[in-house]
């Protein structure tokens, strides 16, 4: 896999968690808070109410394996890209504003607009920034920027 193809998958994984967690915010709120009535009631009116409650929480439990699975690849991206301590793979052997663009445009899942005010340069500079990074990086391989 080429360096390009595997942070667009996490950029693609990031995006689609974010997604998730604003539907389930929705979930939650739609639930909203329902008066508890005491006394005889007449036939199951919970049931509709405690059906999306059900789906919503079977949706949470979804959500958050998927977030952890999330966390591993997010992990070992982090690692390319700054080394196990902070201070080695791609931004040791090539610069900190390379690994940075790509942590925040793909890692991160930031838009590119936002990823050029944080690098205070243009968005096309960011993206050639990025350019340069995937192709050192498959110019190095992968196992030689993760032990940098």
């Amino acid at each position: 896999m080429r360096a390009q193809e595997y942070f667009e998958q996490i950029r693609e994984t990031v995006v689609e968690i974010e997604r998730s967690k604003e539907m389930l915010e929705r979930l939650l709120a739609s639930e909203g808070a329902k008066v508890q009535r005491y006394g005889e009631q007449q036939g199951n009116g919970n049931s509709d109410a405690m059906d999306r409650v059900n789906r919503r929480i079977e949706f949470e439990q979804r959500l958050q394996r998927r977030i952890n699975e999330a966390s591993e690849m997010l992990d070992e991206a982090t690692i390319l890209l700054y080394g196990d301590d902070d201070h080695g793979g791609l931004a040791k052997l090539k610069g900190n504003r390379y690994a940075d663009v790509l942590c925040m445009a793909y890692c991160q899942g930031m838009p590119w607009k936002e990823v050029a005010e944080v690098m205070r340069c243009s968005v096309k500079w960011c993206r050639e920034l990025s350019g340069a990074a995937f192709a050192y990086i498959d110019g190095v391989g992968f196992a030689h920027i993760r032990t940098a």
